[in-house]
């Protein structure tokens, strides 16, 4: 079973449908939905598991299907089409997802940097010379020394 079938599957298992009987559904606005929403998974499973590599190969095709979903849905507005509300759990899935992804990456990029801030002294510039802070100190507990 392909991936986008797939994720119909569970996500109308989930007791939200992305088209209704009652409502015409675009099919490659659906599919092209499933596919970012399949997408967006499989970056959260590679986040967990902080494959910078594997990271790095699917961001090109995310940003593709978020550009292309984002074209088919002007299109089908543009076409006095209106979304279907059954439509609106899977895009609200979507969004949820990368914001969830989004926050992820912030809170661990938050980490290394304070971690950063904290083994290379803020009185220290990038060269390792004595100079102004560049970056305050970080919030929360941090290494103290006693001199």
């Amino acid at each position: 079973m392909e991936p986008a079938a797939k994720s119909f599957e569970t996500f109308s298992r989930s007791g939200a449908s992305a088209c209704d009987i009652n409502e015409p559904c675009d099919p490659e606005l659906l599919g092209a939905a499933l596919e970012l929403l399949e997408t967006l998974k499989a970056e959260e499973q590679i986040l967990r598991r902080f494959s910078a590599a594997e990271l790095l190969s699917l961001l090109p095709r995310k940003e593709y299907l978020v550009n292309e979903l984002g074209w088919k849905l002007r299109a089908a507005m543009g076409d006095g089409q209106s979304i279907s509300n059954s439509f609106q759990p899977l895009l609200a899935e979507i969004n949820r997802r990368n914001t969830a992804n989004g926050v992820f990456i912030k809170q661990t990029l938050s980490y290394w940097r304070d971690l950063q801030a904290i083994l290379m002294p803020a009185g220290y510039g990038r060269s390792g010379r004595l100079g102004p802070p560049s970056r305050q100190p970080p919030n929360g507990i941090t290494f103290q020394r006693e001199i």
